[in-house]
C-alpha cells in the first residue's frame, strides 16, 4: 500500500517516513478501525466457538475401525461444511453496523469521507486470526481424524 501519492512514492525514504506518521496517527479514522477490530473479533470468536462446537458434536467421533477412504471423506465433508458455515458466518457478522455508527454526534462519517475514509472499506480490520483459531481449536475431533490419517499414510510410504 502506497502512503505517497504519484511519482514521490518510488522514493523510499520519503515512502518510510509517510509510512512511519500513519503508523503512528491516532484520529478517528484510526479508532473506528481499531474499535471495529475488537468489536467484529470478539463477535466472530462467539459465533466460531458455538458453531465450532456443534460441528465437532454433529460430525461423528474418531475412531480406528473406519477405512482410510471414508475417513478422508469424513474429514473432508467437515472441511467443506467449515468453508461454507464461515461464508454465511461473515456475511452475518458483516450485516451489523459497527459501533461507531451509534455515534453519529462523534464519528461524523461524510466528514470523515471527505477526508479520505472509505467506511467499511478496510478487510484486515475484522479479526480474523483470533476467529480462525477459535474455530480451528474447536475441531478436536477433525484433529484427531486427519492426525490418524497422516500417520497412517505416512506409513504406507515411509517406514516409521
Amino acid at each position: 500500500m502506497s502512503y505517497v501519492p504519484g511519482d514521490k512514492s518510488e522514493d523510499p525514504k520519503i515512502h518510510f517516513e509517510a509510512g512511519l506518521k500513519d503508523f503512528v496517527r491516532l484520529d478517528k479514522v484510526r479508532l473506528i478501525n481499531i474499535t471495529g477490530s475488537i468489536q467484529y473479533g470478539i463477535l466472530y470468536c462467539i459465533a466460531y466457538f458455538i458453531i465450532g462446537l456443534a460441528l465437532d458434536i454433529i460430525f461423528p467421533e474418531f475412531t480406528k475401525n473406519i477405512g482410510l477412504w471414508k475417513l478422508a471423506g469424513w474429514i473432508l465433508l467437515q472441511c467443506l461444511v467449515i468453508i461454507v458455515v464461515s461464508f454465511y458466518v461473515r456475511k452475518f457478522i458483516e450485516a451489523i453496523p459497527g459501533i461507531a455508527s451509534f455515534f453519529p454526534g462523534f464519528f461524523n462519517i461524510r466528514d470523515l469521507v471527505q477526508k479520505g475514509f472509505i467506511p467499511y472499506g478496510v478487510d484486515e480490520y475484522k479479526g480474523d486470526m483470533a476467529s480462525s483459531i477459535v474455530l480451528i481449536g474447536t475441531q478436536i475431533n477433525l484433529f484427531n481424524k486427519i492426525a490418524y490419517l497422516t500417520n497412517e499414510l505416512a506409513k504406507g510410504y515411509i517406514k516409521i
